[in-house]
C-alpha cells in the first residue's frame, strides 16, 4: 500500500459546501447532546481517584507538584484543576463540570476535524458516535485526565493532515501541532501511543516533501517532556508497576468490552444501516470495503490500540480509560464507513437510544457510595470506636466524613500499604504476600483488643480472599452483630460492612 493508496480515499470525495443551516442545526444538536450527557448525575458521590485529583490539585503550587512527582501521571490536568477549583470550589458538578467542558470542546473538534475530512452528515454521525460513547461519556464524568486526553488527541489528529492527507506549508500549523502535543505528553502517557502510530503511518505511507518538517515537529513535540518529566517517569516507575496492578493481560472479553465502551448505543443502529446499505447497492459492498481498509482513522486507530495491546502481552498496561485515545479515530472511521449508507436520522436514532439507557448505565447513585457511607458512619459509629476499610475505600469515605461529623474514630486500611498510596492497591492478590497479609492482621487485631471501643465497623471490598484473612481475625476475638451487617449491592468499591463487638 502507498500514498497514492491512501490518499485517493480523501480525494475522491469532494467535500461540498454544505448549507449553513445544515450545520448550525448539528451544532446546536451537539451541543445540547453533549452538555446534557456531561451533566447527567455528575453530582454523585467522588471515587477514590477523584478525591485524590481533587485533593493534589487543592495543594499549593510546591506541595501538589511533589504530590504528582510520588504519583504516575504527568502534571497538567491537575495544574488546570487547581485554577479551576480555586475559581469554582470542590462541588462534584462543579469540580467534574472542567472534563464535561473538554468533552464538549472534543465533541466539537471532532466534527470539525470529520467535516474537512467528509462532509458535514458524515460528520455529525462521527461526531454523535464519540460524544455517545460509554467512554466519553464516563470521561465527562470523571474528574481525571481523560477527557483532556481525548480533546488533545483530536486537535494533534487534526493538525497532523498538514503532513498526510492534506499537505499544507503552515508555521501557524506546525507551531500549533507541536503545542498540542507538548501538552498532550504532559497529560497522560497514553498519548505517546497516539504519536507513535502518527510516526509509523507517516513512514510507511507519507514519506515524501513534509517529511522533514514532520521529524522536526515531532523532536520538537518530545523534546520539554524529555528534559523536564522524562527524569521524573524514571521514578515513577516504581510507583507503575503497583498503580496498574489489576490490569490483566488482553483477551476476547476486554475486546468486546471494548467495542461496548467505544460504540454504546451505535452497535444497535447497525442493523438499520445495513438495511440501508442493502437498499442502495449503487456503490458497490466491495468499493466500501476497500476505501474503509485505506482510510487514515483506521491505520491509526490500528497503530494506537495495537502497540499497547501488544506491549500488554508481556506486561499488561491496556484498559479501556487508556483507549480513550483512540476513541475519536474509531468514530472517524466507522462513522466513515456507516455514514455513506445513513441519512440525518442515523445521528438521531443513536442520541435517542443512548438517553433511553443512560439511566441503566449512569445510574442515579449507588448503593452505599462513599457519601452515604460517610453519612452511615457518622450515625452509628461513636467516639474510639474502629473503622477498618479495605481496598479504595479509605480515602473518599474520610473525604466526606470530614464533612458531616467530627467524630474520633480509630481508622486504618487493610493491608496498611494502601494509606501510602490512597489511589491504588498494588499487587494484593500476590500469594506470596499471604504470610505477611497474615501477620499483619493478627497484630491489627492484638492492638485494636487493647483499644476502649464499643464497635468494630469492617466495610469489605472487592478482594474477598484479602478480606477473609482480617475477617477471620475478626470473627475469633470478636461477636459479630448479625443484625447489624449492612449489604451493600452493586456498589462498586463496597460488598458489605459488618459490625463487632
Amino acid at each position: 500500500m502507498n500514498k497514492r493508496a491512501l490518499t485517493s480515499h480523501n480525494h475522491s470525495q469532494v467535500v461540498q459546501e454544505e448549507p449553513s443551516a445544515a450545520i448550525r442545526v448539528s451544532l446546536m444538536l451537539l451541543l445540547l447532546c453533549s452538555s446534557f450527557f456531561a451533566l447527567y448525575h455528575s453530582n454523585t458521590a467522588y471515587s477514590s481517584d477523584e478525591v485524590w485529583s481533587v485533593k493534589t490539585a487543592a495543594l499549593n503550587y510546591d506541595a501538589g507538584l511533589r504530590a504528582l512527582k510520588a504519583d504516575v501521571h504527568p502534571p497538567l490536568y491537575f495544574l488546570i484543576l487547581h485554577s479551576w477549583i480555586g475559581q469554582f470550589g470542590t462541588g462534584e458538578r462543579t469540580v467534574r463540570s472542567l472534563s464535561g467542558l473538554f468533552y464538549l470542546l472534543s465533541t466539537f473538534a471532532l466534527f470539525g476535524l470529520g467535516r474537512e475530512l467528509y462532509g458535514t452528515r458524515t460528520a455529525l454521525l462521527c461526531a454523535v458516535i464519540y460524544l455517545s460513547s460509554p467512554l466519553a461519556i464516563l470521561a465527562a464524568q470523571f474528574a481525571r485526565m481523560y477527557a483532556l486526553l481525548s480533546l488533545l488527541s483530536i486537535l494533534s489528529t487534526w493538525l497532523y493532515l498538514q503532513f498526510s492527507l492534506k499537505p499544507r506549508d503552515s508555521r501557524l500549523l506546525i507551531t500549533l501541532y507541536i503545542a498540542v502535543n507538548v501538552l498532550g505528553t504532559f497529560t497522560h502517557i497514553g498519548f505517546f501511543f497516539l504519536l507513535f502510530s502518527q510516526i509509523v503511518v507517516q513512514l510507511l505511507f507519507y514519506r515524501g516533501a513534509q517529511m522533514k518538517k514532520f521529524v522536526l515537529a515531532i523532536v520538537l513535540s518530545l523534546l520539554p517532556y524529555l528534559i523536564l518529566w522524562a527524569p521524573i517517569l524514571l521514578r515513577q516507575f516504581a510507583n507503575l508497576g503497583e498503580s496498574i496492578a489489576w490490569v490483566k493481560k488482553p483477551g476476547f472479553s476486554m475486546l468486546g468490552d471494548l467495542l461496548l465502551q467505544f460504540g454504546g448505543a451505535f452497535w444497535l443502529v447497525v442493523p438499520l444501516l445495513l438495511y440501508l446499505g442493502w437498499r442502495n447497492r449503487a456503490q458497490s459492498s466491495k468499493a466500501f470495503g476497500g476505501k474503509f481498509l485505506r482510510s487514515l482513522p483506521l491505520w491509526l486507530l490500528i497503530m494506537t490500540l495495537l502497540t499497547p495491546l501488544l506491549i500488554s502481552e508481556v506486561k499488561p498496561i491496556f484498559n479501556a480509560r487508556l483507549a480513550i485515545v483512540g476513541l475519536h479515530l474509531f468514530a472517524l472511521a466507522i462513522g466513515a464507513l456507516a455514514g455513506r449508507r445513513a441519512s440525518f436520522l442515523s445521528p438521531l436514532a443513536v442520541l435517542a437510544l443512548t438517553i433511553a439507557f443512560l439511566p441503566l448505565v449512569h445510574p442515579a447513585s449507588a448503593p452505599c457510595d462513599n457519601r452515604q457511607m460517610a453519612t452511615y458512619l457518622s450515625q452509628s459509629a461513636h467516639d474510639y470506636d474502629v473503622v477498618i476499610f479495605t481496598s479504595l475505600t479509605r480515602l473518599p469515605i474520610d473525604y466526606y466524613l470530614a464533612r458531616t461529623t467530627n467524630r474520633k474514630l480509630f481508622e486504618t486500611s487493610f493491608p496498611a500499604e494502601i494509606d501510602e498510596h490512597p489511589g491504588y492497591e498494588g499487587s494484593l492478590n500476590d500469594s506470596r504476600r499471604k504470610a505477611a497479609l497474615e501477620r499483619e492482621a493478627e497484630e491489627l487485631v492484638d492492638r485494636i483488643s487493647r483499644m476502649q471501643f464499643q464497635r468494630i465497623f469492617f466495610i469489605h471490598g472487592f478482594h474477598p480472599e484479602v478480606d477473609a484473612i482480617i475477617e477471620q481475625q475478626l470473627q475469633e476475638r470478636f461477636q459479630l452483630l448479625a443484625d447489624q451487617t449492612l449489604q451493600c449491592g452493586g456498589a462498586i468499591y463496597l460488598k458489605e460492612v459488618s459490625v463487632y463487638k
